[in-house]
């Protein structure tokens, strides 16, 4: 019993590592030992809500719920996920790592319970999710991204206009009020990009733009 008990939350480390494997190969905020952590954790917590209170049920008038600890897991994982999200002017990262997170903990309660195969399984969804919809997000419908553009007021159309012969699609556009000592405002626009349109060629054009002085691309 206590090797197969070692075994589950072994293998719940290593699935929650493969996830976190392709997260730090992405340069995300929670990577490789962050996931291998949760896993183990999750399958651990879920071990004791199963196991852990056998010796108090045998005495009598006692009665537990051996979800209540796993069911936890699941609410607490939420502050965990949280921690991962940033949200900088006004653009919010992180959501599909704390996503993968909260993930990553429902494999290791599944492993914790004894279900391999469905962890196994859900494992192999989640990485299909995160890497083969990523590409096929990027080929069909393009990548979505936030331009941040330090500019003079004026040049507000040339940039538009820049954009929409490249066949950009914005979205949201965001105007702050000028700088009454430089003349710059900030403009913020949400693009999306088709895969023959390369971000850096596109910094390159819009920073030749009269009027522009910074970009940044999230």
């Amino acid at each position: 019993m206590i090797i197969d008990l070692l075994l589950r939350i072994a293998l719940a480390g290593a699935l929650g590592g493969v996830i976190g494997m392709e997260r730090q190969l992405r340069s995300k905020e929670a990577g490789l030992r962050t996931h291998i952590l949760v896993g183990i954790g999750s399958a651990m917590f879920m071990i004791v809500s199963k196991y852990g209170f056998n010796d108090i049920l045998q005495a009598s008038h006692i009665a537990l719920d051996p979800s209540r600890v796993a069911a936890q897991v699941v609410s607490g994982m939420g502050f965990l996920g949280a921690g991962t999200i940033i949200i900088q002017k006004q653009i919010v990262k992180g959501l599909t790592t704390a996503a993968g997170l909260w993930v990553t903990a429902a494999i290791g309660l599944v492993i914790g319970s004894g279900m391999y195969e469905i962890g196994i399984y859900g494992t192999l969804l989640a990485l299909v999710v995160l890497e083969t919809f990523r590409r096929l997000s990027y080929r069909f419908i393009g990548r979505n991204l936030t331009l941040i553009v330090q500019l003079k007021s004026k040049s507000v159309p040339l940039v538009l206009i820049a954009l929409q012969h490249r066949d950009v699609r914005t979205g949201k556009i965001t105007l702050t009020n000028r700088d009454s000592e430089t003349g710059l405002c900030e403009m913020m626009v949400d693009v999306t990009l088709s895969r023959k349109v390369a971000p850096e060629k596109m910094y390159n054009v819009l920073l030749e733009i009269n009027g522009v002085r910074s970009l940044e691309i999230h």
